[in-house]
């Protein structure tokens, strides 16, 4: 019983598929240029005399010719391989600067580099393409779509140069199966934008106060308090009881201020050396242990579904 390669190519795909495809290239031009395993594989594999569905606009597949089967054979290897540099490089092209400034992109993210075009793509099934992607679409143009979609959109995956094979699956499978996908629900906008105005006016207001002192500013990683602000939240409707935070020097400010509810005139303070006695006892009480300001700490009971206790170390 023989099998058409697009079925025997659902375990193959990225640089596998391209692979496999090319040594079956060279096992029909002679069968003696593989070895033994692999040509009694392919003497099953061998297709019958339509063995590519070729399928018209996404549509019914129809049999291509015998002629065109090395022809279609070669199409499939470039969309593994086409398939595979979205998923190594796709991140070089990922629209990242909010800016709007151009991505460094890749020679090999485009069809002309694989000699392909959209027809071929149109006519050739999304297994080839492989992965949950794959599977959820019916030709290699909608597979390749989703992926440019997946990996070159507003998220960079770059995971090739991790060295263990069950992390990079796990990884890839979790990118193309959406798991990173971006929340469905609406921003509010507004609120947003004044949680980053107070964020940016705490800081500058350090600046223009105190210009000589040490600090570790937030400036660039400001969506650091949203971001918290929306973890710490579902932390709470899920049951957790206690969160710590292992905070950086960099904006550990501006968190205790605005997620910790440190007080601005403990924070003031404690830019004034030294630090008068009256204030002491406060201070003791909010994690302050005679270390610079930006070595202190706070906790603080934080509401949701339950009250639970947060911690900055």
């Amino acid at each position: 019983m023989t099998t058409s390669i697009p079925t025997a190519l659902a375990n193959f795909y990225g640089p596998n598929a391209g692979y496999v495809l090319e040594l079956y290239e060279r096992f029909q031009k002679d069968p003696t240029a593989v070895d033994a395993a692999t040509r009694a594989f392919f003497e099953e594999w061998t297709p019958p005399p339509s063995p590519v569905p070729v399928y018209v606009n996404g549509g019914a597949a129809s049999s291509a010719p015998v002629g065109a089967a090395a022809v279609e054979l070669h199409k499939a290897v470039a969309v593994a391989n086409l398939a595979q540099s979205i998923r190594e490089y796709g991140h070089l092209a990922a629209q990242l600067d909010p800016l709007g400034s151009k991505p460094p992109d890749d020679p090999s993210l485009h069809l002309d580099y694989h000699g392909l075009s959209e027809a071929d793509l149109r006519a050739l099934p999304a297994s080839l393409v492989g992965g949950p992607v794959g599977e959820r679409t019916e030709t290699a143009w909608d597979a390749i779509g989703e992926l440019r979609t997946i990996y070159s959109s507003y998220i960079g995956y770059d995971y090739d140069h991790l060295r263990i094979p069950e992390v990079r699956t796990w990884l890839r499978s979790a990118a193309e199966a959406d798991w990173f996908g971006p929340d469905q629900m609406p921003i509010d906008e507004e609120a947003l934008l004044a949680r980053l105005t107070q964020v940016e006016s705490f800081e500058q207001f350090l600046q223009s106060n105190f210009p000589g002192k040490t600090r570790f500013s937030i400036e660039g990683l400001d969506m650091l308090v949203p971001m918290l602000d929306v973890i710490l939240a579902q932390a709470g409707q899920t049951g957790i009881h206690e969160v710590l935070i292992g905070m950086a020097h960099r904006g550990r400010l501006n968190v205790l201020a605005h997620i910790l509810a440190k007080p601005y005139e403990m924070l003031l303070l404690e830019f004034k050396d030294p630090v008068n006695s009256a204030s002491q006892t406060r201070l003791s009480q909010l994690g302050w242990t005679g270390d610079v300001k930006y070595h202190a700490g706070a906790s603080r009971m934080l509401p949701g579904s339950d009250m639970f206790d947060l911690t900055v170390r």
